[in-house]
């Protein structure tokens, strides 16, 4: 089925000081950039949402979204979802696509499902209208 609107996520960390370990984690490049700028969708839309797990040093990451459930499908090559969630998991390199509508208006938190990911940057809004 065609999407109405589509997109892909990057996962990463950043390590700034040269150790073994990220300082710092975000979607799509730039840390907390989605709480101050929300993804805009439509309510009832499809959204489409190419997930990319490219995060060094820490051996799995998530995404986890509030107040919905997604249809999930590993890889994004198969017709059909292995799953209906509000969170997954991918390990180092891993991807998926998910489908989502949003059946109210309002504020969506989305992020990591680790509170260190999410407290040093890995979390944002999506900001759904009519």
């Amino acid at each position: 089925m065609p999407a109405d609107d589509e997109m892909v996520m990057v996962m990463n960390g950043y390590n700034t000081d040269g150790g073994n370990d990220n300082e710092f984690y975000s979607v799509n490049g730039l840390p907390f950039h989605f709480m101050d700028h929300p993804v805009q969708v439509q309510k009832g839309a499809l959204v489409r949402i190419h997930v990319i797990n490219v995060l060094e040093f820490d051996p799995i990451n998530s995404f986890h979204v509030h107040g919905n459930f997604f249809h999930y499908y590993p890889t994004g090559t198969m017709l059909t979802p292995s799953e209906y969630t509000d969170t997954i998991s991918q390990v180092q390199g891993q991807r998926g696509m998910l489908d989502i509508r949003f059946p109210y208006v309002g504020k969506f938190m989305f992020h990591a499902h680790k509170t260190e990911f999410a407290e040093l940057g890995w979390m944002g809004f999506f900001e759904v209208s009519e």
